[in-house]
């Protein structure tokens, strides 16, 4: 058996085609040999197609590069690419861009109209407002502090399962201060604006007693409102009377022109005809109420025609401070002296209760006498006449036990039978000034009734040592409360 060599026409066979993966020699001639072999055919580049933008898998995030129309770029991504179909599709499959695309939002704006359309149609939302207005309004009306709104919706929404409104309402204390400030406040003061610009009103002015370093000025407007049909006193502003930055209003002081200068100008910011002002009242100090340089002189050359009137209340104040000074300091030092020694001692207090439930009198804390609380002096005298004898008991034990010399000078005090008598005395001579001052304190109108009630406390305080035929007979104008020779005898007065 002899071996067969095969010619080259044999090696290029379609059987060994297969084998070594070769084209046959004969098609590469037929298709241009070799040389076309070294001329390979390159991809043609794409442009960008605007109608890959309508497709929802890449219209949130595909867009054309500007400068170059062979490109596309993701807004999501920031990246740039070719801009071809397979291209697109493997960088949408990419685990980054679905990492990227998961935690950004499509980038979608409703027209204005949508809005429009949707606050026209949605009720509801119309009727949530409303309730978070009234109960801010609630809130305001009431003192009530802001934090209370943290707890009060979500009670709310619990009472009230089956209302939509009470399920949707979301106001907390931030929420609630924004509405009472630039909401309702705004409101109420651009209505008060409205009413004082065409009607005639009075203002009240006095200076704040907090013990802060900033001081300030409260304005409040009295006018005949026709929307309430009655004479209402509204709160106008509370001005700072020395600004951090001005050095030259701390130099100077609240001197009546700046006082003056700081009222005037709250009106007129708010384009308020001044002539309008009709009435100022205040408190008597020199500064406010002086007859030659004062807030009221300057509204007197400003308003020719203006009423001027000092605080009555003020007034029976200082009458009745100015009397009590007539009285021995040892009076007003007791009952300081007792306040000052149980105040810091829960011990203490609980002895002198002791004392108490042992006379059968009521377990009442001391009172302290304040200063600017016209009405605490009678409250406080009251209620150490009413404890005077369990009083007296536990400071003498207090002193016999302990020898302080606190309780030494209160123990001396209260078995002093003649402090115990000027007591007795302003029992019953301070609800005669504190009844009016009460009275004068209504937030009804009362000046018509001014003159009469002081007229009448007038004489009930001279019918106490003058002879009743002339006080009775006597044009109240011409009575001298010094006539000598129309006191009553001592013992008639005691009686």
């Amino acid at each position: 058996m002899g071996l067969t060599l095969t010619s080259d026409e044999d090696n290029d066979s379609p059987m060994n085609a297969g084998s070594s993966n070769l084209t046959p020699k004969k098609k590469r001639l037929q298709r241009g040999g070799d040389a076309l072999k070294s001329e390979k055919q390159g991809h043609r580049d794409q442009k960008f197609r605007s109608e890959w933008c309508l497709n929802s898998k890449f219209k949130y995030w595909l867009k054309p590069v500007i400068d170059d129309v062979f490109r596309a770029k993701c807004s999501i991504c920031n990246k740039d690419f070719r801009a071809d179909i397979s291209v697109i599709k493997n960088h949408a499959n990419g685990s980054k861009h679905k990492l990227m695309i998961s935690n950004a939002k499509p980038k979608t704006q409703n027209s204005l109209q949508t809005f429009i359309d949707k606050s026209r149609v949605d009720p509801l939302g119309d009727k949530v407002k409303d309730a978070e207005l009234l109960l801010s309004s609630y809130v305001a009306a009431h003192d009530m502090p802001f934090a209370s709104m943290d707890h009060l919706t979500p009670v709310l929404a619990r009472c009230f399962p089956d209302s939509k409104i009470a399920q949707t309402l979301s106001l907390k204390r931030t929420k609630t201060k924004c509405i009472v400030k630039n909401v309702i406040g705004v409101h109420e003061k651009e209505n008060l604006t409205k009413k004082l610009q065409c009607t005639k009103f009075s203002i009240l002015m006095d200076e704040s007693t907090d013990i802060s370093s900033v001081k300030t000025a409260c304005i409040m407007v009295r006018f005949y409102d026709e929307e309430s049909s009655g004479i209402v006193s509204n709160f106008w502003e509370l001005c700072q009377i020395f600004s951090q930055h001005d050095v030259q209003g701390a130099e100077e002081g609240a001197t009546a022109e700046r006082l003056f200068n700081v009222v005037i100008k709250t009106f007129q910011k708010r384009n308020i005809n001044i002539e309008n002002i009709v009435g100022f009242g205040s408190d008597g100090c020199s500064t406010m109420m002086g007859k030659h340089n004062s807030v009221a002189s300057r509204f007197l050359v400003l308003c020719p025609n203006i009423f001027i009137m000092k605080c009555i209340c003020h007034s029976l104040h200082l009458c009745a401070s100015e009397a009590c000074k007539q009285l021995p300091r040892k009076t007003e030092d007791l009952a300081r002296d007792i306040h000052n020694f149980m105040k810091s001692s829960s011990k203490r207090q609980a002895q002198l209760a002791q004392f108490q439930k042992f006379l059968d009198l009521d377990v009442h804390k001391i009172l302290h006498p304040s200063q600017t609380r016209w009405l605490s002096l009678i409250a406080v005298v009251e209620r150490i006449v009413e404890q005077w004898d369990a009083l007296r008991l536990f400071f003498d034990d207090k002193w016999l036990s302990e020898h302080l010399r606190a309780a030494e000078h209160i123990h001396l005090g209260l078995n002093d039978c003649y402090i115990k008598a000027y007591f007795l005395f302003l029992l019953w001579i301070l609800p005669k000034f504190t009844e009016m001052n009460e009275y004068f304190q209504s937030s009804k109108v009362v000046v018509i009734y001014l003159h009469k009630k002081m007229s009448t406390a007038f004489k009930d305080l001279l019918l106490i040592y003058m002879t009743r035929d002339y006080v009775c007979k006597t044009e109240l104008g011409d009575i001298n409360p010094l006539e000598k020779k129309y006191f009553l005898p001592l013992k008639q007065v005691c009686k």
